[in-house]
């Protein structure tokens, strides 16, 4: 069993590589057995070989799949970027 607690079980498939965000079919799926259907989390966990914390996301987070983060700003923004192309080509000295 893998993890420390002997007695919780995962149904993570382990085919299935680590950190692989959920697609929007397998999101609607799940909301749709929880909602519709009225399954519970472990049930779907275990039928769709998921993590329990994955589904218990994907229920809080609702239809939406989740952007990727930003991340850092770039430097050189679009004028000024457009400022130093023009100044580059006034002329030949520059």
């Amino acid at each position: 069993m893998p993890g420390k607690h002997k007695n919780r079980r995962s149904y993570r498939d382990t085919d299935r590589p680590c950190g692989q965000h959920l697609n929007e079919r397998e999101r609607t799926q799940i909301l749709k057995l929880h909602h519709i259907a009225k399954w519970n989390k472990s049930r779907i966990a275990r039928e769709l070989r998921l993590a329990g914390s994955t589904v218990i996301l994907c229920i809080q987070e609702g239809y939406f799949t989740p952007n990727r983060p930003l991340g850092r700003r770039p430097i050189l923004t679009t004028p000024k970027r457009r400022r130093l192309v023009q100044r580059a080509t006034l002329d030949a000295y520059h």
